[in-house]
């Protein structure tokens, strides 16, 4: 049977039985009287949430209900035979109302009648506690033994999250910190060409013959125009340079991102069990204000008079200090080094 999501809450119902018989009370120490019952109540948007089926979360919740209306009436009871004369209990609903027992006429015995009365209304009390609570027994111990396991089952899921978590952050900090990037622009108004130096046809590490990929436009003008001594750049810092160029653009900066580039990092990722886009990767480095583009990850062009005047800060962690090809004392045309 299909499970549902429902509220548990464990209530310690207490039963107040020396405010209950006031002043009559006599307390008498054979009687086993518990000071509270433990009750599981089964509500919906209420406690902690446990799975059940519906004939459970029914069966469940009438016992509670049922064990609490049994103590219910044995607590009316128990005024009563201290002398009370109006009282309304209900366990269920946390309502009540009674009116107060006074000090019993000191008639002659009436000490002795008083200590029998009280005694003998809690042997009876405490009996009628006994059975609601081995009646309820079963299905409290099935009720604990379920919220037992759906907590072992949170916590087991909570720590695997928490693993997922730091291995995520450990893969993308460990890419992000590898020296293998390029980017070059052709001038003020140009696109701004990206690779990874790792993963081009005439680059380190690449097989003989590999060819730009799918719409790779951007990785066949880096290929032709490659040169073996210029000096690559580390994610974080690529980040850097292409956040502080987007804030300085008088218009939308055209970036094209080497289709192998973006494949190879996604393949890297996915091997060490890291699932997510290229986007989601530079976004992690760059920060959100970056969108889907044509040739990969854009950043959100803001008009120069809709800009904060204050500078905004980096998401890339090391900065570039204005390096590479977008930079006054550095000329367009060449790949952004270090």
């Amino acid at each position: 049977m299909t499970r549902e999501w429902t509220g548990v809450s464990l209530e310690n119902v207490r039963l107040e039985v020396a405010e209950i018989a006031g002043q009559a009370f006599r307390p008498d120490p054979s009687a086993a009287l518990p000071e509270r019952v433990e009750v599981y109540r089964i509500l919906d948007g209420r406690g902690e949430p446990l799975p059940c089926t519906p004939v459970e979360h029914e069966r469940w919740e009438l016992a509670a209900v049922a064990c609490l209306g049994r103590l219910s009436r044995a607590l009316e009871d128990f005024y009563r035979a201290h002398g009370g004369t109006m009282i309304e209990i209900d366990l269920v609903t946390g309502r009540g109302i009674r009116y107060g027992i006074g000090r019993p006429r000191r008639w002659p015995g009436w000490e002795r009648r008083a200590v029998e009365r009280s005694a003998r209304a809690q042997q009876v009390l405490a009996l009628e506690v006994a059975r609601a609570v081995e009646d309820y027994r079963p299905v409290r111990a099935e009720v604990a033994l379920r919220v037992t396991e759906e907590r072992a089952a949170r916590r087991a899921a909570m720590e695997a999250e928490q693993r997922a978590t730091r291995h995520r952050r450990t893969v993308l900090d460990e890419l992000a910190q590898r020296r293998v990037w390029q980017y070059r622009s052709a001038g003020p108004g140009e696109p701004v060409l990206v690779r990874r130096v790792d993963l081009t046809g005439t680059g380190a590490g690449a097989g003989a013959g590999t060819e730009p990929g799918p719409g790779g436009a951007a990785a066949a003008a880096f290929d032709s125009a490659v040169m073996v001594d210029q000096e690559s750049v580390s994610a974080r810092e690529l980040a850097d340079v292409l956040n502080a160029a987007a804030r300085r653009a008088e218009s939308p900066v055209d970036i094209r991102w080497d289709e192998r580039a973006r494949a190879g990092t996604e393949a890297e990722c996915l091997a060490r069990e890291v699932r997510l886009t290229f986007l989601e990767w530079w976004q992690d480095l760059a920060g959100p204000s970056w969108r889907p583009g044509p040739h990969g990850p854009v950043p959100v062009f803001v008009p120069p008079g809709q800009r904060a005047s204050a500078p905004r800060p980096s998401f890339g962690g090391t900065g570039m200090g204005g390096t590479g090809g977008f930079s006054g004392g550095h000329s367009y045309g060449g790949f952004g080094g270090y």
